[in-house]
């Protein structure tokens, strides 16, 4: 039986598809079997002719079916469902995920913004994203930025997660640059305030699919990431 963790953001565009790259490559390359799933992704593409995270998975990663539910309007889940009156039910999200931990060792399911999006509006109010998280039972990885306002919306979200329950596994830092004051001094002041696992500061690629790949092959051979990354997925990670 399997785990599967959910990746979530401090906001919207900070990410989360390249944490979900990272991390399916990192732990596929150990030995791991690892899928992805996609819940819910809205704003469907004509220059791609399907939709965006989907889209990047299939051809950067080679993973396919990572979708459930796509949803022509880019908008939040909610309003997308109800501007296509589409039929969406919440239960076959937490089943497919279910299935999914069955076959793999991991699964990587990537939510759709952050915590607080609402993803069905209902007649007595709106299931969102953290009670999906909690109805599937499963913990997160928080993905922020990490110039101005990574201090404020990851320790917001980190709040927001503490105050509804979910269990919080560890983070990651995006687009992180070595250089700046501001940046290292967030990440040292955010590892201060919460009480999560760092797991890694990615820093922005100009080439996803060669710097990615080689950025991994640096960091394998780094005991400080592979000690954090081991204890947050549970198995022996070997370099």
């Amino acid at each position: 039986m399997g785990q599967a963790y959910f990746i979530t953001g401090t906001g919207t565009d900070i990410g989360k598809t390249i944490v979900t790259s990272f991390l399916y490559k990192i732990l596929s390359n150990t030995g791991l079997k690892v899928a992805i799933c996609k819940p819910f992704q809205t704003g469907y593409k004509e220059e791609i002719q399907g939709y965006p995270d989907i889209h990047w998975f299939e051809s950067k990663l080679g993973v396919f079916n990572s979708g459930i539910y796509q949803l022509t309007p880019e908008t939040s889940p909610h309003l997308a469902i109800r501007l296509t009156n589409q039929a969406v039910d919440k239960q076959v999200v937490i089943t497919r995920i279910k299935e999914l931990e069955k076959e793999f060792d991991i699964v990587l399911v990537e939510g759709a913004g952050g915590l607080a999006v609402p993803l069905i509006e209902e007649e007595t109010g709106f299931y969102m994203t953290k009670d999906l998280i909690k109805d599937a039972d499963i913990p997160i990885i928080i993905v922020s930025t990490s110039g101005l306002g990574a201090i404020h919306h990851t320790a917001t979200t980190f709040s927001y997660a503490k105050t509804h329950g979910l269990c919080v596994k560890g983070l990651i830092f995006n687009q992180f640059d070595k250089k700046s004051d501001i940046h290292q001094d967030n990440i040292r002041t955010i590892e201060k305030l919460v009480d999560a696992s760092l797991l890694a500061c990615l820093p922005t690629f100009s080439d996803i699919d060669q710097d990615l790949t080689s950025y991994i092959e640096n960091l394998m051979s780094n005991q400080h990431f592979i000690t954090p990354l081991q204890e947050v997925f549970g198995y022996a990670i070997h370099k």
